[in-house]
């Protein structure tokens, strides 16, 4: 799998080419924020199925193409587990019916990144740091909050019996150590300030 140039870098919310671009991950699989959806733009990259995080009511809906409403807000509070298996089999469901899926939220920086991430490490079987490196490599602008984060660890904690990201502590807020370590993959970039290009973007 291959991952984007740098992946351990704090988001950078600077970017808006990638904050209101439909992102791929896979072939089959988008991530997005609410602002980027066009119904134009959709029926372009092919795509049949969405994952609306949003949480907002009344929002827009395209002809021809099936949803699913994932009722999360962004917030500690929130448990986003419960959805994670049921994102993955809508994701599947897409691919096997030789549709595409994207996923998104309200900036496509936290809940829709969290979502996507999990439906790589169920559907495609890969750690949940590979899945991380993914993601961010399409859409570096990606941080899924702390709470977010300890639900995947413990997820892959209980299905692995082990985890492949660790929070990193005796700061302010815990950090996840894949903020801080680039990829294993892949050199960084000599500057942060002339970043690689990251998927494609609609």
């Amino acid at each position: 799998m291959n991952a984007g140039k740098l992946v351990g870098h704090p988001p950078q919310l600077n970017r808006p080419s990638t904050l209101f671009s439909i992102c791929e991950v896979l072939p089959h699989l988008f991530i997005a924020g609410y602002a980027s959806l066009e119904e134009s733009k959709l029926h372009q990259l092919g795509i049949t199925h969405c994952v609306d995080a949003t949480n907002i009511p009344n929002t827009k809906r395209f002809h021809g193409i099936e949803y699913l409403f994932v009722p999360i807000d962004d917030s500690l509070m929130v448990d986003a587990t419960k959805y994670f298996q049921g994102v993955a089999d809508f994701v599947r469901g897409a691919k096997q019916k030789g549709g595409k899926a994207v996923i998104y939220c309200a900036a496509g920086i936290s809940r829709a990144a969290t979502l996507t991430i999990m439906t790589l490490v169920i559907n495609e079987g890969l750690a949940l740091r590979e899945a991380y490196y993914t993601v961010v490599s399409a859409r570096p602008i990606i941080a899924p909050n702390l709470a977010f984060w300890r639900q995947m660890i413990a997820w892959e904690d209980e299905k692995n019996g082990k985890t492949t990201v660790h929070l990193l502590k005796g700061m302010r807020t815990p950090v996840p150590d894949v903020y801080l370590k680039k990829s294993d993959y892949m050199p960084p970039p000599e500057t942060w300030e002339a970043p690689p290009k990251y998927g494609k973007k609609i």
